[in-house]
């Protein structure tokens, strides 16, 4: 299957038809978005480790987004609040916090990841480290998984590679990974979709940290709170696949502005 077709059965997937209010796909070059940002300008210093587990795809100046989208609370967003698209490099042999036997905290769940957006739009992970199988086993990693992480980080490499010399999202080759795989050289948005419809799909499945409420009816698109009531509103998803061997069909960003608090989660076909 190419990446066009792969891209055309991801966006059924998740039932972005034209039913929905589809939202704006963002172009490589659109201001709004910095491609690749740096680890360490987007997480915060006291948690370095999160540059390993998850690899900034894009970032999203929410200050340009109409403060609508975001509702009332947008005003409490700091000056330097971003949104951030998030790659995480675990997932291999189930879901991302699928090892434990139970949450260790409200903030955290199977297929799920909570986030605090500090004064100066850094990024501070809410849940415990240990949804992250790396991070329970300290220095003695099985070589699987350190394999693991090894071909993500070399997945990554390549696509920063293609990124810088040839200017595109796409998938890469399979003799030389630097470059653009046959079919794809035209690329893909960096944000498949920028506002709109909360997108449906497997996503639901997995319940959210207990500090969330998820409404999913049969019809209608999903409602994301916290359990006071305050809505999350949906910001962006796309692809995590033209990045990164093993990405997410989807990657799907959630904001509640008012305490700052950012979720992501994930569908995988």
């Amino acid at each position: 299957m190419s990446d066009q077709s792969r891209f055309r059965r991801l966006r059924g997937s998740f039932r972005l038809g034209r039913r929905d209010r589809e939202g704006e796909a963002l172009p490589p070059d659109d201001p709004r978005v910095e491609v690749f940002p740096d680890p360490v300008d987007v997480f915060v210093s006291d948690q370095p480790w999160l540059g390993r587990v998850l690899h900034p795809l894009v970032s999203i100046d929410l200050g340009v987004l109409d403060p609508a989208a975001l509702g009332p609370g947008a005003r409490d967003l700091p000056v330097l609040a971003r949104g951030l698209l998030l790659s995480p490099v675990e997932r291999e042999g189930g879901l991302l916090g699928g090892h434990l036997p139970a949450p260790p905290d409200e903030w955290s769940a199977v297929n799920w990841l909570a986030f605090r957006i500090e004064d100066d739009g850094r990024w501070r992970l809410l849940g415990d480290r240990s949804v992250f199988a790396i991070e329970t086993v300290g220095d003695d990693v099985p070589a699987a998984l350190a394999a693991f992480y090894a071909d993500a980080e070399a997945d990554l490499a390549a696509s920063r590679e293609r990124w810088r010399v040839h200017g595109v999202l796409a998938g890469g080759d399979f003799g030389d990974p630097t470059r653009p795989r046959a079919g794809s050289e035209g690329g893909f948005p960096v944000v498949e979709r920028l506002g709109g419809d909360t997108p449906t799909g497997n996503w639901v499945v997995e319940p959210p940290p207990a500090a969330v409420v998820l409404e999913a009816p049969d019809a209608g698109a999903p409602v994301l709170r916290l359990v006071d009531g305050r809505p999350f509103r949906f910001v962006a998803a796309t692809p995590g696949y033209p990045w990164r061997d093993h990405g997410a069909d989807a990657i799907l960003l959630f904001v509640e502005p008012e305490t700052r608090t950012a979720l992501l989660t994930f569908d995988w076909s």
